[in-house]
């Protein structure tokens, strides 16, 4: 459902760190995938992604930011969504926290915040974490969204050390009677081979 959940597609022009601060609005830099408030930064070489070679931190030169993707969804159907969550090492011990949401329209209707502690990781062992969030579908087109909401507020840099987000997925959940009909077409298909 989702395209290019690990970021592994874009154009980036990194710079000689292994990474590139992408500004809202930018819609083009990571393939389907559109900043739309702040800053993030798209990671290369910087540091260990989850998956792949690339990763983000969600609060680039400055800002916090927020970045966004929609596809088609069935109303009514609960999906699950899954992602690697860490945070830049660079300055720690601090706790740092993304918001994942879902919009349909101009209307954000479900959203769940979550932490993680960075204390002690370094860029070749970030520490990544999965963890997942379910909301149910209320149009055929979802918008989901994930936003830095970091505390940190750098002399220097402002809010340019934020939550890393890397293998975002979605997957509808199906419905506990498709998952009987399922078992039993599973169960006559193995009859039907001890028969043959």
């Amino acid at each position: 459902m989702l395209s290019n959940g690990s970021f592994e597609l874009g154009n980036p022009t990194w710079n000689s760190y292994g990474f590139q601060s992408l500004f809202a609005p930018d819609n083009f830099t990571i393939t389907g995938w559109a900043i739309s408030a702040g800053s993030v930064d798209y990671i290369g070489t910087y540091w260990q992604a989850a998956h792949g070679r690339r990763s983000l931190d969600l609060a680039g030169l400055y800002y916090n930011g927020t970045i966004f993707q929609s596809f088609p969804t069935v109303p009514g159907v609960p999906y699950l969504v899954s992602f690697a969550l860490a945070g830049n090492p660079d300055v720690q011990p601090r706790t740092t926290t993304v918001r994942v949401w879902v919009s349909a329209g101009s209307s954000t209707f479900d959203w769940a915040d979550f932490s993680y502690v960075v204390n002690g990781q370094t860029r070749s062992n970030m520490g990544w974490t999965y963890v997942s969030w379910i909301f149910t579908a209320q149009s055929p087109l979802t918008t989901l969204g994930f936003t830095s909401l970091d505390t940190y507020n750098d002399p220097q840099w402002g809010y340019s050390f934020g939550p890393a987000l890397d293998d975002v997925s979605v997957t509808a959940i199906p419905e506990p009677a498709t998952l009987a009909l399922l078992g039993l077409g599973l169960v006559a298909i193995g009859f039907l081979r001890r028969q043959s």
